[in-house]
């Protein structure tokens, strides 16, 4: 039943490619991309492969715009990380240097000789030095590298001056989009792995721990959210402050309430629901071995595919706009359920 339904929305997804569809990551062609290249690893599907070569090929001959915006989610730097992901998984082959080369200029100048900050928010920001770790890793030669740490730490500089406390705000309802703090420090973590600029980025993490400590996050996967990106700053900087904002996190995360209090029927999705709760736990417990979370797997596929978002998906040509996107739309869901199924065996 549900081979038949993810079947009928792939080739409901296809017919809705034209022309002006957005090429970004989080919902555009890139994020189509990623989501055929990896159905055919996952099925050994050659129909999504060659789907797959044919959107990367539009994508690259005639989507893309200097003029386009910069941001991650929707732009071109977001186009950037989809690339370099596509050649570290052996999905495609180049020089991902030579191949996001005006990528990388026209950050440059944005971040160098224009306001970043009137152009793209807070969140748009840390998405962006996100972006700029990536390429740094990317770079062999000192010299090479040497731009790059010069544009990271223009951005880090920069969030130090935006973040205030109305950056902590928590919404009503769990979403990516609505609540940016685990990403803005596992990033600012990032960039101390990466060796450089280390003082002043503990400085900064410090400042902003007075607003961090002094509050703990309403919603449950907030809290396990946040502990994902408290556990990459604890890391780095060894702090007994950390370690003990961290632990208090852990005691009070309550799986079961997540699963069954704040995500209600439709929360399947990568940006706000079930695929997002099920990827954040499997990382957990990856990067932290010694530590607990207990959770069933199975439970998670079973809601996944007994919602009744893909009956609205099916049904719903509103819904299915606004859910057709690899990080808000089925793509994310149903490579979600491939991997429950290749790794705890669902069925």
């Amino acid at each position: 039943m549900m081979d038949k339904r993810i079947e009928h929305l792939n080739q409901k997804l296809l017919a809705s490619v034209h022309e002006h569809y957005p090429f970004g990551l989080a919902q555009g062609k890139m994020g189509l991309v990623i989501y055929f290249y990896c159905l055919h690893r996952a099925l050994g599907d050659e129909r999504a492969k060659r789907v797959a070569e044919d959107l990367l090929d539009q994508l690259m001959g005639n989507d893309l715009s200097k003029n386009a915006s910069l941001d991650v989610e929707e732009g071109l730097c977001g186009v950037g990380l989809g690339l370099d992901f596509l050649i570290r998984e052996g999905f495609a082959e180049g020089d991902i240097n030579a191949l996001l080369g005006d990528i990388d200029a026209l950050l440059f100048k944005r971040v160098v000789f224009g306001q970043v900050e009137n152009h793209y928010s807070t969140s748009q920001i840390v998405h962006l030095l996100y972006y700029v770790a990536t390429r740094l890793r990317a770079q062999a030669m000192p010299d090479e590298a040497y731009v790059y740490q010069e544009l990271a730490i223009k951005l880090v500089n920069k969030l130090d001056t935006l973040v205030d406390a109305a950056f902590y705000r928590e919404y009503y309802a769990f979403s990516v989009y609505h609540y940016h703090v685990p990403v803005l420090l596992r990033v600012l973590a990032e960039v101390m792995r990466l060796g450089f600029y280390r003082e002043r980025t503990r400085k900064i993490l410090e400042r902003f721990s007075l607003d961090l400590f002094s509050q703990m996050p309403r919603l449950h996967l907030n809290r396990l959210y946040l502990l994902w990106g408290v556990w990459a700053v604890e890391a780095e900087l060894q702090s007994p402050a950390w370690t003990s904002y961290a632990e208090a996190l852990y005691r009070n995360i309550d799986l079961t309430r997540i699963s069954r209090e704040e995500l209600r029927e439709r929360h399947i999705y990568a940006s706000d629901g079930l695929s997002f709760f099920y990827a954040l736990v499997e990382n957990l417990q990856a990067t932290r071995p010694g530590y607990r979370f207990d959770y069933s797997p199975r439970e998670v596929y079973e809601r996944l595919t007994t919602s009744d978002a893909w009956d609205a998906l099916l049904r719903d040509e509103f819904y299915f706009q606004i859910h057709r996107g690899l990080l808000n739309g089925f793509p994310g869901v149903v490579l979600t359920l491939l991997n429950l199924k290749s790794k705890y065996l669902c069925e």
